[in-house]
């Protein structure tokens, strides 16, 4: 809990850091400056359909809200409506970005052409109070009430956050979310790939059991193929494959690659060598070749033996 609590306080101060290095516009502006304003923003807005680049600029320079004095009262005026319209900007094609860009032209023009109505208007009478009832009941002034601190506090936290999950390049793409889908997709194709292993080792039929009276190590490699070299001679070519198979299992054997046993199946010795090692195919050919003439009972030939042979001289054992 005292970890929590750390983290919560840490991310609280970021956050308030944050906030406060964002734009506002604390002083108040009186119409005059508010219609000034206006022309400036949109000023801005101008070069943004030959240069998109500054949308972000323009963004994160846009305040929050601006504060008007107009005769004996304050307005809080926000920006809600902009940045909604920007966002679609940055999403929209190139044709629909300059139709954006003149509707919120548009609104400027009718927003200036509301403060000039009312600076032209006689203050205090009972039809200048109606109107400007009228324009602050429109949806560009449905908060004139002004945010409270803590909502804006909230609001500029949320888009920190928004910003910082959200990244987007200038081709609108979000690198977090194609490093995602990329994770995803390698993550799936190891899968498939380690399933289909896993099925194919389990499908091999298992041979029967040799036992074995004494570790194949135990004689040294060398030996069983001094045997197999001496049967051969006798062109007993059974007994010289199934020698040169033993040769193999005792010089890996020796090398470590399995704690010495005295009762394995050669399937077994295979199944302690993973794919990926080096001396995997040709223990793998020397037990297929020694399976199907030991167990199977098949005829075997001087090529055969010769073909083992060179399996050995593979793995070392020369």
């Amino acid at each position: 809990m005292r970890i929590v609590s750390t983290f919560f306080s840490v991310a609280f101060c970021l956050a308030a850091i944050v906030v406060m290095t964002q734009p506002t516009m604390a002083a108040d502006l009186s119409l005059a400056e508010y219609r000034r304003h206006l022309q400036d923003l949109s000023a801005t807005l101008g070069p943004l359909e030959d240069h998109p680049e500054q949308l972000h600029k323009i963004v994160a320079d846009l305040p929050d809200h601006v504060v008007v004095a107009a005769g004996t009262g304050t307005y809080s005026l926000n920006y809600d409506w902009l940045r909604h319209d920007l966002k679609d900007f940055e999403q929209a094609n190139a044709k629909r970005q300059a139709t954006i860009i003149d509707n919120i032209k548009q609104h400027f023009h009718v927003l200036e052409d509301q403060c000039a109505a009312f600076e032209n208007s006689r203050p205090g009478s009972g039809e200048d109070r109606q109107r400007l009832q009228e324009i602050l009941a429109r949806r560009e002034f449905h908060r004139v009430h002004g945010p409270t601190a803590g909502e804006i506090f909230l609001q500029k936290i949320l888009r920190w956050i928004d910003r910082l999950l959200n990244p987007t390049s200038k081709n609108g793409v979000s690198p977090i979310k194609v490093a995602i889908y990329v994770i995803v997709a390698v993550a799936v194709i190891m899968l498939v790939i380690w399933t289909k292993r896993r099925f194919d080792f389990s499908r091999q039929p298992a041979p029967p059991r040799e036992i074995v009276p004494f570790a194949p190590s135990a004689r040294g490699w060398r030996a069983w193929l001094a045997d197999a070299r001496q049967y051969a001679q006798q062109q007993d070519w059974r007994n010289s494959v199934h020698f040169a198979y033993w040769a193999a299992v005792s010089f890996l054997e020796e090398h470590g690659a399995w704690k010495p046993d005295r009762a394995r199946t050669p399937r077994e010795y295979l199944g302690f060598l993973t794919p990926m090692n080096s001396a995997y195919p040709t223990l793998e050919a020397l037990t297929r070749r020694f399976e199907v003439i030991w167990y199977g009972h098949q005829d075997a030939h001087e090529k055969d033996f010769q073909d083992a042979l060179g399996q050995l001289e593979k793995l070392g054992c020369k």
